[in-house]
């Protein structure tokens, strides 16, 4: 869209392109934030959740033993201190906070960390992967926990973040934890709708040394960012997020608000299922390969809020880990039609539509649709099939033909690659985070190794292999990174953008918290 056009779909919306936002109207006399976001809200239960709208939602509500710093170092939460570690680091004792408390006034106990990291793992939860590694979680006592590893776990600090949920009241009634949940975070739910909002209320009666200076905070999904930039521009909304690439230089010319960003851990690919249907043919996944031009695709819809990778590491994680980009780039085809059709006859797959998976997130639908044009240039059927979040979440692990043959991943991780790889790729993980159903037991005998791998440089040269092979084999298309970024109005003084995606937005940290003026 040209800037005139935006700037003229900007000052003629309409009512109807508004009622994305219109639920964040009427709010009280007090500090109220409101941030319209692309990201939608499916679940407020953590140990279930499994998609970024939810996780920034929960880490309003809960507390870990551990939270993140500045950046990502770890400080404690309800945990009293370091965690102390014993038997070369096989077993880890944490002491909690004796002041911790949920938001029914109970006190957080041992056994409530023991529930909160077994519970995934009985229950096949998405989030069983982060837990995984741990033999067993004792109680030792009302205020100590006992964490007992089979081998080291390098990653381990990321996993001490993991929220701490009330054992009894959520097994009460698993279902309705999931839309009202009691955690001991500095907010509480005061009203929540999936894929639409989540209204939060300060708990005045939090334990923790900083609480929120922001009363109720709003966060509505917004389907599209146009209707996004037209929120903040009438004042609906204070916050926008993430930026698109489409608003992000106009975003001064139509409201008083700034653009606020930094680099994270957030990456997109196209995954094939391995599984079922014609891409469990190697050449049907080459074939595609050659069916988009990717470095274009990064230039129109990515830059410059992001950047075009070439593996399933963000740029970030792959520099600090000093892995052979330029090799995995050079893996990377440009867009051929005429081998495409080459590879698609000999694999005898010309016939039938390929079925392209998409979220209704706007990058993930122009990502599907540029992948089904260059397919249709080969003179391959192709269906683009957009579907809601929750949707989407149980239909691109099914592996089957019928849901997907290639679905627009996204994957949120922090700076261990453990984090971006094993949950997306490990077989461990196939039907429940791992949509590829790759199985090639080198590679996932890599994968695992690296997790108890305390050498880095030996760590380092597992992961490097593990990932050529998945590129080789075009298990996955890494497409880009993208920033974790916010548009905040004049009058949201002291936002900062965290690093870890979930973290955001962030309203209190050790040395301050946000508030909201009179500018918004």
């Amino acid at each position: 869209m040209a800037r005139r056009d935006l700037l003229v779909a900007l000052g003629g919306a309409s009512t109807a392109t508004m009622a994305g936002c219109s639920t964040t109207l009427g709010t009280d006399a007090g500090s109220t934030l409101r941030v319209g976001t692309l990201r939608p809200p499916l679940s407020l239960d953590p140990i279930t959740a499994r998609a970024i709208g939810s996780e920034q939602a929960i880490d309003r509500i809960f507390e870990g033993l551990y939270g993140y710093g500045e950046g990502t170092d770890i400080v404690p939460a309800i945990a009293a201190g370091d965690p102390e570690l014993d038997n070369g680091g096989r077993e880890i004792v944490v002491e909690l906070d004796e002041g911790a408390r949920f938001q029914n006034d109970r006190a957080v106990t041992a056994e409530d960390v023991v529930y909160s990291y077994t519970a995934p793992l009985e229950e096949d939860a998405p989030t069983e992967w982060l837990v995984s590694p741990f033999e067993s979680v004792e109680a030792d006592g009302e205020h100590t926990v006992r964490f007992t590893l089979t081998e080291p776990y390098p990653a381990l600090e990321h996993a001490l973040t993991h929220p701490i949920v009330p054992r009894q009241e959520r097994e009460d009634d698993r279902e309705a934890f999931a839309t009202d949940p009691i955690g001991a975070g500095p907010f509480e739910v005061a009203s929540f709708s999936a894929e639409k909002k989540t209204t939060l209320r300060r708990w005045d009666d939090y334990w923790g040394e900083t609480p929120p200076a922001i009363d109720r905070l709003t966060m509505v999904y917004v389907e599209f960012p146009v209707t996004q930039l037209t929120s903040l521009r009438t004042n609906r909304n204070d916050l926008i997020e993430p930026v698109s690439p489409l608003i992000v230089d106009h975003v001064s010319d139509v409201a008083n608000a700034s653009v606020k960003r930094r680099q994270g851990y957030t990456s997109f690919y196209f995954g094939f299922n391995c599984n079922e249907g014609p891409t469990t043919d190697p050449r049907v996944r080459e074939a595609i390969s050659y069916c988009i031009d990717l470095e274009k695709a990064v230039s129109e819809f990515v830059e410059p809020m992001g950047q075009r990778q070439y593996g399933p590491l963000p740029p970030r994680v792959a520099e600090e880990w000093d892995m052979p980009t330029d090799e995995w780039a050079k893996l990377a085809n440009e867009k051929n039609p005429e081998r495409a059709r080459d590879l698609f006859r000999e694999a005898d797959a010309a016939s039938g539509q390929l079925r392209i998976l998409t979220s209704t997130d706007p990058k993930h639908k122009e990502f599907g649709e540029a992948l089904a044009g260059g397919l249709r240039d080969a003179s391959r059927g192709a269906l683009t099939i957009s579907v809601s979040e929750t949707k989407f979440l149980e239909r691109h692990v099914s592996g089957s033909e019928r849901d997907y043959s290639v679905f627009v991943g996204e994957i949120t991780g922090t700076p261990d690659p453990d984090t971006h790889l094993y949950p997306t790729f490990h077989e461990n993980m196939t039907g429940v985070t791992n949509g590829t159903f790759y199985r090639e037991d080198a590679v996932m005998e890599r994968l695992a190794t690296a997790r108890t791998t305390t050498d880095r440089e030996q760590r380092r040269r597992l992961y490097e292999t593990a990932i050529t092979r998945l590129l080789e084999d075009r298990v996955c298309l890494p497409i880009c990174s993208f920033e974790n970024s916010f548009a905040a109005d004049a009058g949201v003084e002291n936002f900062r953008v965290h690093p870890i995606a979930r973290v955001n937005p962030r309203l209190v940290w050790e040395n301050g918290v946000v508030t909201v003026g009179s500018g918004s």
